[in-house]
């Protein structure tokens, strides 16, 4: 059987995923043992597309602007 180098078989949580306008906590950043990282939503969050509450759609990028 021939033997995989990317298969993954352990991940470790190496960040938090937040809300830019809530700062509402709303998954993980994991790494896995290959190198590759996947973020995970947690299930409350779950949507088609994920949004955090009061978020624009567009966001104003002129304020940042010196």
């Amino acid at each position: 059987m021939p033997e995989f180098e990317n298969i993954r078989t352990a991940a470790e949580a190496i960040g938090r995923i937040t809300c830019i306008k809530t700062s509402v906590e709303v998954g993980l950043l994991y790494r896995w043992d290959n190198g590759d990282t996947q973020a995970a939503l947690y299930e409350d969050n779950l949507s088609e597309t994920p949004s955090c509450p009061e978020q624009q759609s567009n966001p104003d990028l002129s304020s940042n602007r010196s």
